[in-house]
């Protein structure tokens, strides 16, 4: 719930229990985005305290290194409080420590601000590195390193903003039971329907921002008029259906979502965001060389 009166913002999680990647992505392009009269956030959430309350009443990491369950817990170890905590009402002295080691084998990807082509480079090195240690296929690093590659490209490729864009990604079981790879990417750019705008020859096509997210899917399209580009979205659904994962891909008020396993393809519109912001899951069995698969 956000409190929308005059003046600095107070954003409720109270009610939190669970944040994936996407929601954490949301959330860092959220409050780094805020018009300076809604600043400091007054952000609550179970465990973190509002500005008034005392330190003691904060869950902090055990001496072990070891994180809390829970919101709190899982939002240090992914390292959120380093980015947001300019903004918020608590002294950056007092937010949520991050342990210097973590046995927390399922954060995969911290939260990372892509603001330049070295700092993807980096990130897809660390990626590699951990999915070869978790014993993934070399098929199944090299589709994942496709995937983030392609979408880090595309934030400084399309979405000229000047924050950047923001990645993170984590493993975890859903309700199934299925343990699933979950990459959450996003940016607080020009969005994809202004993006293809560019591109003349599309311009017939970009009626609505969910229409837009349809033609950015289709292969060859892109802003920019020459060949050779606008085949990585494409491709990124391409894999989905490869390793029935799921794909949730959000611009302005446009929403598209897409399920592997039955190769459906759904658009429709939401309530309007910044930017872009894309949810890829795939099922970490297939990609550990269960199933074989190819390019």
């Amino acid at each position: 719930m956000v409190k929308s009166d005059p003046g600095p913002l107070e954003l409720d999680l109270s009610r939190c229990e669970f944040v994936d990647p996407y929601g954490i992505v949301a959330l860092v392009l959220f409050l780094n985005h805020l018009p300076p009269d809604a600043l400091p956030v007054t952000l609550r959430l179970p465990g973190f305290p509002a500005a008034a309350e005392p330190v003691s009443a904060r869950r902090l990491p055990t001496r072990d290194g070891t994180m809390e369950k829970g919101a709190l817990g899982y939002l240090t170890r992914m390292g959120f409080w380093e980015e947001v905590g300019s903004v918020l009402a608590v002294p950056t002295a007092l937010l949520p420590a991050r342990p210097m080691w973590s046995e927390d084998r399922n954060v995969l990807i911290d939260v990372t601000i892509l603001h330049s082509p070295d700092a993807i480079q980096v990130m897809l090195r660390k990626t590699g590195e951990i999915l070869q240690h978790l014993g993934y296929s070399p098929v199944g690093r090299g589709h994942v390193m496709e995937v983030l590659s392609e979408l880090s490209s595309n934030v400084l490729d399309h979405a000229q903003a000047e924050f950047g864009g923001v990645v993170t990604t984590q493993t975890y079981v859903g309700a199934s039971g299925v343990r699933y790879l979950v990459m959450g990417i996003g940016d607080a750019g020009m969005g994809v329907r202004r993006s293809l705008a560019a591109n003349f020859a599309l311009a017939d096509r970009l009626d609505s921002d969910a229409q837009a997210l349809g033609v950015a899917v289709q292969a060859g399209n892109s802003r920019f008029g020459t060949g050779g580009r606008g085949g990585g979205l494409p491709r990124v659904l391409e894999i989905a259906r490869r390793y029935r994962g799921n794909v949730v891909f959000r611009s302005g008020s446009g929403a598209l979502t897409y399920r592997g396993k039955t190769d459906d393809r759904q658009i429709f519109e939401r309530a309007p965001l910044q930017g872009t912001q894309l949810r890829i899951m795939l099922p970490e069995n297939r990609l550990v060389g269960d199933i074989k698969l190819t390019r």
